[in-house]
């Protein structure tokens, strides 16, 4: 790993911003007339069609042993089926910029639980404050008044919950993934996939029977692309980034993805940003800033 940052590099970032930003629009269309756990289901499947021919080119086969494979089923839920659900059902009731906000909460929560998970990774000080401001960026978006008065807050406040939700998964998964034990990194993102499948398949079929007869082209369409760039492309150029350049310049993407989110949420849907969520956004952004930069500045120090 070179740790030079190449015009190749920074646009296989640019690439992650915009498939990672755009699955909040992609998702809100999708859900219009397929189920949420549909374009669950097909989202994950559509990816393991892309992905397997990778990794047999690579000459890899699968992991054996059950432990291994306890690990990717962990992984498969929380990293692929609970969160996409979460989003896919959230985004039907909120707008998909809003949901591209809380999403950016994903880093501050891998703060917090590293701090009890994961051994040389204790809570600082910029780490703690940042964290804080997400938490605060977060209230003010929500609305302190919907939080005071839940039980008249409607399906709208349950929704952005949920979204919430969905970044703890990230988060756990995340946590999971440096604890678990080696595998490839094309192993790990086929089996843990394959394992989203297997959760997700089953739950689709037994909460619509129906399947995708009463869905539209224009979701079916969304549900494919969501299968082929955010999560089978985008996974690709996450690995290829991470060993060419290391991890940290990924972080960059944590202030970039719900930024494009709400742009995109904004032109091409229509929706609506408000005052309240873009002072909320900033709080996020800002503690993120905190917490990344300072917290390695202080840690090279």
């Amino acid at each position: 790993m070179s740790g030079e940052r190449t015009a190749l590099h920074w646009a296989g970032l640019a690439a992650l911003v915009v498939f990672w930003g755009s699955s909040f629009a992609m998702t809100k269309v999708a859900v219009t007339s397929l189920a949420p756990i549909w374009v669950v289901a097909l989202r994950l499947i559509v990816s393991l069609f892309i992905l397997a021919p990778v990794l047999m080119l690579r000459g890899e086969g699968l992991q054996r042993g059950w432990r291994i494979w306890l690990w990717y089923a962990v992984l498969g839920a929380l990293g692929n089926t609970i969160p996409f659900f979460l989003i896919a059902w959230g985004t039907v009731h909120i707008d998909s910029g809003l949901a591209g906000i809380l999403m950016s909460m994903v880093p501050l929560m891998v703060i917090s639980l590293a701090h009890l998970f994961v051994p040389g990774e204790q809570l600082t000080w910029p780490k703690g404050v940042g964290f804080l401001l997400g938490f605060a960026g977060v209230v003010v978006l929500i609305g302190p008044e919907s939080l005071l008065d839940i039980s008249n807050s409607g399906i709208q406040l349950i929704a952005q919950i949920a979204i919430l939700g969905a970044t703890l998964c990230y988060a756990m998964h995340s946590i999971g993934a440096r604890l678990m034990p080696p595998s490839s990194t094309y192993q790990t993102a086929f089996s843990v996939l394959l394992m989203g499948v297997v959760f997700s398949l089953p739950l689709a079929f037994y909460m619509h029977p129906e399947g995708v007869s009463e869905a539209s082209w224009l979701s079916l369409g969304m549900t494919l692309l969501l299968g082929i760039f955010p999560t089978a492309l985008a996974s690709l150029i996450l690995f290829w980034i991470i060993a060419q350049v290391g991890p940290s310049f990924l972080s960059l993407s944590n202030y970039l993805i719900p930024a494009f989110a709400l742009f995109l949420g904004v032109v091409l849907l229509g929706e609506h940003l408000s005052g309240q969520a873009l002072a909320g956004f900033i709080l996020i952004l800002a503690g993120i800033w905190i917490s990344q930069k300072l917290g390695r500045r202080r840690a090279a120090a």
